[in-house]
Order: structure tokens, then sequence, then C-alpha cells
């Protein structure tokens, strides 16, 4: 009895933890809000750990978008790659022609995190004089959750996985920091993402 009675209940344990992580799954999602606009004075503190406004980004040139965590084990690696191998095959440059803003979307992750990817990928993107067009940020719920929010983007802890239910997708935005173009999934084709970034520069849905 004592092992039918151990049995039920592993069985029950394990029907709710699938439960729980299918309703995990459902709330996480993209939903695009073109032409949305993204609040610029939300605080974050950039890689060095200062404190910096999402405005500092904005003003002048188009502004591709990624909400990831740093210590993300599959899918935002994924999604960052994907962004790095179609950046570099672009003309254009990172801090010159548009800017690249990453932001964290857990609230635990630091700045030293922040600099180590940024520094992974500013070496990969084998454009030195181009480093600093490569934003990678930290911030607290207050402002990470406003932001997602603004564009769609929802993203859902999971107490058993200790991980993070969430889309993959970038955002290209334009100088005033209007949602523009979403490219949802792992691949950004270069001649779509140019495109993308002509039109957010001047200033088109």
């Amino acid at each position: 009895k004592i092992m039918l009675v151990l049995i039920m209940a592993f069985i029950a344990m394990t029907v709710h933890a699938q439960n729980l992580q299918s309703e995990i799954s459902s709330k996480a999602g993209l939903d695009q809000k073109l032409n949305a606009q993204v609040p610029l004075d939300l605080a974050f503190r950039d890689e060095s750990g200062q404190p910096v406004r999402l405005q500092k980004y904005f003003g002048a040139k188009p502004v591709i978008l990624v909400l990831a965590y740093y210590e993300c084990p599959n899918l935002c690696t994924l999604v960052l790659n994907a962004l790095l191998t179609s950046v570099q095959d672009l003309k254009f440059d990172a801090g010159k022609d548009f800017e690249i803003v990453v932001v964290s979307f857990n609230p635990r992750e630091t700045a030293p995190l922040a600099l180590a990817k940024k520094r992974t990928y500013t070496q990969r993107y084998g454009r030195p004089q181009d480093a600093d067009g490569w934003h990678f940020l930290t911030g607290d719920e207050s402002s990470i959750a406003p932001l997602a929010r603004s564009v769609g983007f929802r993203y859902v802890f999971d107490p058993i996985t200790q991980q993070y239910a969430h889309p993959s997708a970038i955002m290209v935005l334009t100088p005033e920091g209007k949602v523009s173009r979403y490219f949802a999934g792992i691949e950004y084709p270069p001649k779509d993402l140019r495109l993308a970034l002509i039109t957010a520069s001047n200033h088109r849905i």
C-alpha cells in the first residue's frame, strides 16, 4: 500500500509539473505592436554598471532591439548569433548607421554578465571601430516589464526549470522609438534587415 501511495503521489506531481509548464509556455509569446512607442525614459544599467536612460540610444539612427537574457541556455544565444551573422553581412555599420540594444529581461542579471556578452559579440563582429554600436543592458523589473509590454514580448519564469519561457524575435525601431518591423524566429536575412533599417531610418512602419 505504501508503494502504491508513493507511485500515485509521483504521478500526481508529474502531472502537476506538466500542467504548470504547459500553462507557463502558453503565457509566453509575441504580440506584434507595429507603430507602438517604446517608453524611452526607462532606466537601465549599461555594461559598465552606469545608469542610463533608454533614450540615450535613440534620436538619430534606427535601433535593433533584442530582449534576451545573458545566461539563457538555448534560445537567446541562437537569436544573438543569428543577428550577428546578419549584421556581419551588412555594409551598414553598427554605431554609424544603426544601434543594437540588447536588454536582459532577467532582473537578477548584472553588468559583468552584460559586459562579457558585449565583448564576445563585438569581437566576433570583427569591426573594432564599431564596438560602441552594441549595447548590452540590465535593469529592474520596473523597467524591463513596461519595455517588454510596449513591444508585445511576453516572457514567464518557470520555477521548475529555473529558466524563462519566451519568444524569439528582434525588433527594428525608428529613431524616435516606434516599432517599425518584427523579425520572429531565429533567421534574419541580411537583405530584409537592410531594408527594415532603411525603412525605420525614414520613420516609416
